[in-house]
Formats: structure tokens, sequence, C-alpha cells
């Protein structure tokens, strides 16, 4: 049920408009294979697996909004059944059906099931990774390590801070009543998976200029990050908060060596905070990357309302056993997902229109689309956020894009080449209409933005101007 439940929440709305990160996972996923490889040497190595499992599935220019996400919904339901199974092994069946359902109803859960990045994915496979270490601790077989250490491998290499879940592991089998022998399989495993990730990692670090424009992290971000992942609604983080602190401080222990607070709190805090640390030397934190971490608080959650409900019915000594005592916890975890999904359904709503992402590249393909004429230019603020044209080809089949000399493919960039700044007013002097697409979020100034306005302003009127989430599309035509 958990699984269904969050595939049901990621396939509604599905075919919300594609924000600029999404395109670019189009764009970049629709090149050939040896164009993704060959990008990687310059820019995003970290999602080039990620990219090039998407090749596999999306057809180039028409823009298909649900095959883009249908991987991530899947994540993220896989990720609530294993939320489920992992619960269920830790301390019971009632908590597992729970944490799972209040996973799978969580805004968060669902903000990133209907994403066409990897961290759906991501959670999904860590979510299994914790599962098969579960497996592995119980019955540590060489067959067993290997899965474990070959989903945790892949985690990573679709995203590489996935990597920090080694370190939560290894938090709690230390904690844990584990044998020496099993923590020798876990650490040869760890090192294993380490040593292959290694290169990938160094790579990767020589890219990290990508992260620039996030910002050094402090409380306000550490605050955002709780409230996310608790909420983002005051009612529902006033029902998760006493929750968690009650399964972080007292949760039923089940029958195996590892306690569900033993996994759960190090899963939940270790990622989160190592990458809150090491942003304040070098900025690298945001949310989305330690979103494998949200099914740990279900799990937490899950706990502390079944230690509540136990105390409750728990009979009385000499007294008679309380009835429906097996059934109630269940009951209650229905209850309970139940009362966050009314009590967040407002949120649920917005994540499925365009105002819950940064702009809405599909708008603005749809204009260009309906008032192009043949013939007419088309320019971009910044020169780099071109990725609109290959995503929703069709409707760019009439402009001309004057500017570019190179696409993003051929020059294994994400936003192609321009021409020179001294070339701009001659390409775009013969052209009667001009589209200016200006992209409004994180605005540009850079020399090339200023030379085409400039150009647009003293040559140009403004015939035709068009506010978008994210974008305003202006049609200039030249003056006589």
């Amino acid at each position: 049920m958990p699984a269904a439940v969050m595939g049901a929440l990621g396939l509604w709305g599905l075919n919300r408009a594609m924000w600029w990160d999404e395109t670019t996972t189009y764009e970049v996923a629709t090149r050939s294979a040896p164009d993704i490889w060959a990008l990687a040497h310059h820019v995003d190595v970290v999602h080039v697996l990620y990219y090039l499992l998407m090749h596999l599935l999306l057809p180039a220019g028409s823009g298909d909004a649900v095959l883009l996400r249908l991987p991530s919904v899947l994540g993220m339901a896989v990720a609530a059944g294993a939320t489920a199974a992992v619960g269920r092994r830790l301390a019971g069946r009632a908590v597992g059906f729970g944490a799972g359902l209040l996973l799978a109803v969580t805004p968060l859960a669902s903000h990133y099931a209907q994403e066409g990045r990897s961290y759906g994915l991501v959670t999904g496979l860590v979510t299994v990774g914790c599962l098969l270490l579960l497996r592995a601790v119980e019955r540590p077989t060489v067959r067993r390590w290997v899965a474990y250490g070959s989903v945790v491998l892949l985690a990573s290499l679709l995203h590489l801070f996935a990597a920090l879940i080694l370190a939560a592991h290894g938090l709690a089998l230390a904690v844990g009543r584990i044998p020496r022998r099993t923590l020798r399989g876990w650490l040869i495993t760890a090192l294993a998976v380490a040593a292959c990730l290694s290169p990938f990692a160094l790579y990767a670090h020589t890219q990290i200029g990508q992260l620039s424009l996030l910002p050094r992290p402090g409380w306000r971000q550490a605050a955002s990050l709780v409230r996310q992942f608790t909420g983002p609604g005051l009612p529902a983080v006033a029902v998760v908060v006493p929750l968690a602190a009650v399964g972080a401080l007292r949760s039923r222990r089940g029958k195996g060596p590892l306690a569900l607070r033993t996994l759960a709190l190090p899963w939940l805090v270790l990622p989160a905070g190592v990458l809150l640390a090491g942003s304040l030397i070098q900025p690298a934190f945001n949310q989305r990357y330690v979103l494998y971490s949200l099914p740990a608080l279900s799990l937490i959650t899950a706990a502390g309302a079944d230690g509540l409900l136990r105390a409750a019915v728990r009979p009385r000594p000499g007294g008679p056993p309380v009835r429906g005592r097996r059934v109630v916890p269940r009951v209650l975890g229905v209850a309970l997902a139940g009362l966050l999904l009314v009590l967040q359904w407002p949120t649920q709503e917005w994540l499925r229109t365009p105002a819950s992402r940064n702009d809405d590249q599909t708008a603005v393909a749809r204009i260009i689309g309906q008032r192009a004429r043949t013939g007419d230019a088309i320019v971009f603020v910044p020169g780099t956020k071109r990725n609109v044209e290959y995503v929703y080809a069709a409707d760019f089949t009439r402009t001309d894009d004057v500017l570019m000399t190179r696409s993003p493919a051929a020059s294994r960039t994400l936003g192609g080449e321009e021409e020179p700044v001294a070339a701009i007013r001659r390409l775009l002097l013969p052209h009667r209409r001009v589209w200016l697409v200006d992209r409004t979020v994180r605005p540009s100034q850079s020399v090339a933005t200023v030379a085409k306005r400039e150009v647009l302003l003293n040559a140009y009127s403004p015939a035709t101007e068009i506010t978008v989430r994210g974008e305003t599309i202006i049609l200039y035509v030249r003056r006589s």
C-alpha cells in the first residue's frame, strides 16, 4: 500500500510544465551517448550516469514530461515500499506500514517524485540499500554484501553525495550489537565501494565550480531543511516533530541486532550534518542532495506514534487483554498519514502548478509556437539558457537562433556557444521581428546581455510583452 499511495500521488498531475533543470535533463539525455560522455568531461559529470539512463527512455524534441518524470515516480514508490520493509524488520508490521505511508504523503516526496532529475531514483536506491544492509547483518554472506555494496555504489554514481550513507551505516553498526565478523564484512564492502568511487569523486571535484551559486549555509538553511522534511506547513510540523522526538528517545526494539533508532538517526542526521559542516568551507549544500534521508524521519515518526499508542492500550497488570491491540496500530498509521495528507493538501495541489518551480519553460515554448512567424529571430538572455528550443523543437521551427554558432551538443556545453559581441548588431538587423526570451530568475548582466538589449532598444520597438513564471518574452519590431 505505501508504494501504491506514493505511485498514485506521483502520477497525479505528472504532466505539469517543465522548468529549466528538467529541460537540461531532457536536452542532454536526447544527445547521442558519445556526446553525453563528452559533456561530462567539461560539466555535470555527477549526473552523467543519470543522463545515460534517461537517454534510453526519452525521444528527442517531443518535450514529453510524463516520460521524463516516470523514473522519479518509480524511485519514490520504491522508497516508500522499502521504508515499510525496513520498519517492519526493525520494529514490526505496524511501524513499517505507518512509516511507508508517512513517506508517501510527505509533500517533499511528491515534489521530487515529479522532478526530472536523479534525486527520486537515488532515494529509492538508498532505501533499498538500507534494507539490504539489514539482510546482510542478519545473515552475512558474500552474496548479500555484494548486493548491498552494488546498490549503494549505483546510488552514489547517480549522485555522489549519496555516498554519505556509508558513514551513517558505519555509525549505526558501531553503536548496534553487531558481531565482529559482520562488522568486518561491512567494512570490506564499504572500502570496496569507496575504492570504486574514488576516481569518480576526484574527477567530480575538478567541476566543483558548478556549485558556485550555492550560498554558504547557516541556521536559515538548517531550519528550512527541518521545515521541508517535517512539513512544510506548521500544523504538520506540530504533529511530526513531537512524534519524531518520542521515536528517537523511546522506540520499540525488534528481534534483530539493530534498533530502529540506531539505524534511522544516523541516516537522518549524519548526511545533512556532514554536508552542512563541509559547506562552511566550500558551499555544496542543497536539501535535494540529502533527500534520501527523508525515509529515516518517517521511520522515527511512525515509531514514536506506535510507542505512544502501545503505552495507551497496554493492559493493566492482571486485567483482561485490550481488544484490537494488534489492529489498532495499523489503523493509527492510516489515520496519521491521512491527517497529514489533509493538513498539507493545499501544498500538494500547489506542487502540481508551475508556481512550485523557478520558471515555466513549457509556457515559453507554447507562446513562441503560437505567435512566431517564419523568419523571426530569437535571442536568449542569458545565452546559455536555450535548452527549451531543443526540448520543444516543434514550437521553434519558424524561428532563427541567429546568434548561436555551435549547438549545446556540438560545443559540449549545457547552453551552446554564441557569436562575439561585435557581431550582434550585424546579425540582428536583417530581421524585422526579434523575439527576446529574458530570464528573470537570477537575471544576467553580462557584456553580451547588455549588448543584445542595446541593439534591440536602439533599432527596434517593443510590440508585445508577455510575462510567465521566471521569464519575460518580448517581441521587438524593427523601426523603419
